[in-house]
């Protein structure tokens, strides 16, 4: 036999054992089935053709990353990777928890804000005007097609893996010029980091600089960092979805400025790597986002501390679904005394009970029972007795481990600092209770993530972009009380602490709007909208009044009036004295006629 058809045989062999695994109801046959066969066929073709030594074994590897791990080309993760992101498919608690996570931060898209507030400026170049515009209209082009799916789905599958696994990856793709054109996600269970370089790396970084006129400067500043390298790992099969071995691609850390090859890990130049890496090897680059953990370069899920509780969880559901299935205690029992059933009638019994004891046609339906009395010898024969005994009182009319499931689930759920009321638990909450747990996971939970995603982007992504009139921010939900907002800006503004900029600021971050629309050139934006309304109408009420602030022309009587231009304000004007002047001779008639002593 050639060493390529043993190669074949050997995988073909592998196949049979995951196709008989496929059939079974427990799947880790077929797990280790598939694990057994992480090789490809050219990797085994080509270990068979170099040849093996006589006392060698053959077996294909289970786990190309173990053997990567044991050649020190790896680091093994703290936890299975493919098992971790399994656990939402074997939870009830988890998957609502991290659809919460996903939904609250990253369900929500992202806008672009402008750095740059040409309101500010008295008279804004128009060169300046043109490149905010240009930007914008760029970055809303670029996040429209830079991933596959919309940018919000692709937030959301990064954080389902950060939530899941503890890492998110995703690749960042060039143009032939160097400028970052998509993204593409990329499964966490399928990538690992290699070890951090020994030696440091000269590099340029990007960064932002805010000039002295306020405009905004892409720099470039010259940093040393330790760089590691991306693998990943997919399993190939074949049309009939049996598994034929894996194919390995490697990446770069972003930002790292040397030229890696993309099948065989090596950089250009170094010590065992390739003089030259044709252009479509050039390996792209990644981007690890990961939950921060002490002892590992990988990231852990907020929920490691609690797999026993998904695990428990688990077998309870298990368990009642076993005892559901198999009725472990029978609904009745027939007793008989002093005798025996004859074998028919046992076999009658059986036949019934598999038959037809179901459906709703078997009410009218009975069972004849014959049993066959005991005569001892000397002795009278006794009475033979036949008794259906019901237990259905003692059957299990409820699921067990109610109370174990319920704090199971409740420890899942605190693992992400999650309300009840975001996994469905809504029963017992009123009004006020549901929006003071929104408010309160928004700004404890959600908002700081959303914060972190943004300091990203920002930090990284757009300075590599050239991005300097806007920054990245996500949109969040509404959870301020309206009435509550009303009464603070009603203060404010009587207070004079509001004014038209700082309204509108704020309700552009509430409503997650960003408003475009200029003021009219003349209008004082930094003056409270009180005192712009008062000189308007030429008020003359008395400070402490209530409503002075929109209160018209009031003349009182003895006070000098200062003309007025308007028109309209001078006709009230006349009606205003007029009707003071009835009313001065009116109270004077009735002081002349009122008696005396009155």
């Amino acid at each position: 036999m050639t060493s390529k058809r043993q190669a074949h045989a050997v995988v073909e062999a592998v196949e049979k054992v995951a196709a008989a695994a496929s059939n079974r109801a427990n799947q880790n046959g077929l797990r280790e089935a598939r694990l057994s066969a992480l090789v490809s066929v050219q990797d085994v073709e080509k270990r068979f053709d170099n040849g093996a030594e006589p006392g060698q074994t053959q077996t294909i590897p289970e786990d190309p990353f173990s053997s990567m791990a044991a050649e020190g080309e790896v680091v093994q993760p703290p936890f299975d990777m493919l098992t971790l992101a399994m656990l939402p498919e074997h939870s009830s608690e988890l998957n609502q928890c991290v659809e919460a996570m996903e939904i609250n931060i990253e369900g929500f898209g992202h806008r672009q804000k402008s750095r740059v507030d040409t309101s500010e400026m008295s008279e804004a170049p128009k060169a300046l005007l043109n490149e905010v515009h240009k930007e914008s209209v760029f970055l809303t082009n670029f996040f429209e097609y830079a991933t596959e799916e919309s940018f919000v789905y692709f937030r959301r599958k990064l954080r389902k893996d950060l939530e899941t696994t503890g890492n998110a990856y995703y690749e960042v793709i060039r143009d032939a010029k160097g400028a970052i054109q998509s993204f593409k996600h990329i499964p966490s269970y399928q990538m690992r980091l290699t070890r951090i370089d020994a030696e440091s790396t000269e590099v340029e970084q990007p960064v932002l600089e805010l000039q002295d006129d306020g405009s905004i400067k892409v720099t470039k500043i010259k940093v040393w960092r330790r760089f590691r390298r991306y693998v990943q790992s997919r399993a190939i099969h074949r049309r009939n979805l049996s598994l034929v071995g894996s194919k390995k691609r490697w990446f770069k850390a972003f930002g790292d400025p040397r030229v890696l090859h993309n099948d065989l890990g090596k950089f250009q130049g170094t010590k065992g790597g390739p003089v030259a890496v044709p252009e479509k090897h050039h390996a792209n680059e990644i981007v690890h986002l990961k939950l921060y953990c002490a002892r590992s370069p990988y990231g852990l899920p907020r929920f490691a501390g609690n797999l026993l509780s998904i695990f428990g969880d688990r077998a309870a559901e298990e368990i009642n679904y076993t005892t559901f299935r198999n009725n472990n205690i029978p609904s009745m029992v027939v007793l008989v005394s002093n005798g025996q059933l004859t074998e028919g009638s046992v076999q009658r019994i059986e036949s019934f009970v598999e038959s037809q004891i179901q459906g709703s046609d078997n009410y009218s339906k009975f069972l004849i029972i014959e049993g066959e009395g005991m005569i001892d010898e000397g002795e009278e024969a006794g009475q033979l007795k036949i008794e259906i005994k019901p237990l259905t009182a003692d059957q299990h009319n409820d699921a067990l481990f109610q109370n174990y499931s319920k704090n199971n689930q409740d420890k899942i759920r605190r693992s992400f600092r999650l309300p009840p009321i975001f996994v469905g638990r809504s029963d017992d909450y009123t009004r006020a209770t549901a929006e003071s747990s929104r408010r309160l996971a928004d700004e404890q939970v959600f908002a700081p993530e959303r914060d972190e995603f943004d300091q990203h982007m920002n930090r990284h992504i757009y300075p590599e972009m050239g991005v300097r009139f806007h920054k990245f921010r996500s949109n969040s939900p509404n959870t301020t009380d309206n009435g509550q907002l009303v009464k603070i800006l009603a203060g404010a503004e009587k207070t004079g602490g509001m004014t038209p900029r700082i309204a509108r600021f704020l309700l552009g971050d509430i409503l997650s709007m960003d408003i475009q629309d200029d003021f009219p050139a003349d209008f004082p934006v930094d003056v409270p909208f009180s005192l712009t309304m008062a000189e308007a109408v030429k008020n003359m009420a008395q400070a402490s009044e209530p409503g002075q602030q929109v209160t018209a022309i009031k003349a009182l009587v003895g006070e000098a009036v200062p003309e007025v231009s308007d028109p309209l304000l001078a006709h009230l004007l006349d009606i205003s004295k007029a009707l003071d002047k009835e009313w001065t001779e009116s109270a004077r008639l009735d002081t002349r006629q009122r008696p005396q002593g009155d």
